[in-house]
């Protein structure tokens, strides 16, 4: 009885605790969308953006990518995987 009582005392208190925690204040969530500036590239079926050394596979239903084949672009979507779908292409052409 007296361990029970115990337990039921120390959850009390314990989860009063958390109010006490402090949290960050003034940040805010991260943003699913990204954006990566690079060099696109168009192979076959493949398209892909060159970044800081690093090839990203990307796909889009919005955007014809190929037409930016071989030009420094901004590129923004959200990722799923290791695929960046994007929704937004910002380059010299438009």
């Amino acid at each position: 009885m007296k361990r029970a009582v115990l337990v039921v005392v120390m959850g009390l208190i314990l989860g009063g605790c958390s109010g006490l925690v402090t949290k960050p204040g003034g940040v805010a969530p991260e943003s699913p969308r990204k954006e990566v500036v690079g060099v696109m590239s168009a192979k076959g079926d493949k398209t892909y953006i060159v970044s800081e050394g690093k090839s990203i596979d990307i796909y889009s239903r919005k955007v014809d990518l190929t037409v930016y084949d071989g030009k420094e672009v901004t590129v923004v979507g959200e990722y799923s995987g290791t695929t960046l779908f994007v929704d937004e292409v910002r380059s010299g052409l438009d």
